[in-house]
């Protein structure tokens, strides 16, 4: 997933930032300040953030809404789960295999100003894992959407999705694959 970066200098310096979520107003959650060394850039000659970001540490700025995105030993996740129509979706659970050293970011995006027609959580997931599992659920009009899954991040950007199936179920399915195998 691509994020475009926008540009302040100030003093003859140029920082860079990006905007993580969406809530009233289109007001965001985040702002997201970013270090030059992380960015790629297109063949237009803009500048983005291509996530999964490894490689990267965020930490807190002084505001509460302010991160601030710079080179480290971590990698940084994006996700984000699309709610049905004048519904919401929740991110239920983040599974890690190194719980204790994961950090989550949450955010919401408003399908309209006020969130009238639904809100979708999001979460930015700063982990040392090269996968993680995010179990989530949607409410609203659906439209032959599932309204729960697993979804699997891969530290190489590739994402696969379990719609409408259970954890348990899931164990199940794995056992008995591995079982013919």
């Amino acid at each position: 997933m691509k994020v475009y970066v926008y540009e302040k200098e100030v003093d003859g310096q140029k920082f860079y930032y990006c905007h993580i979520g969406a809530e009233r107003h289109g007001r965001p959650t985040y702002t997201m300040w970013v270090s030059k060394s992380l960015l790629k850039q297109d063949e237009q000659g803009r500048l983005y953030l291509e996530f999964p970001v490894t490689g990267c540490d965020v930490r807190q700025g002084k505001k509460e809404h302010t991160l601030i995105l710079k080179g480290g030993d971590l990698n940084l996740y994006y996700f984000t789960i699309e709610c049905g129509y004048r519904g919401e979706s929740h991110i239920d659970e983040i599974i890690t295999e190194e719980p204790d050293q994961t950090q989550s970011f949450y955010f919401y995006e408003y399908q309209s100003e006020t969130g009238s027609l639904g809100i979708s959580q999001g979460a930015l997931i700063l982990t040392p894992a090269k996968k993680i599992k995010i179990k989530w659920h949607r409410s609203g009009r659906l439209y032959g959407k599932p309204d729960s899954g697993i979804t699997i991040l891969y530290e190489d950007g590739r994402v696969e999705s379990v719609e409408g199936i259970e954890e348990e179920d899931l164990a199940e399915l794995q056992e008995e694959v591995e079982k013919e195998v």
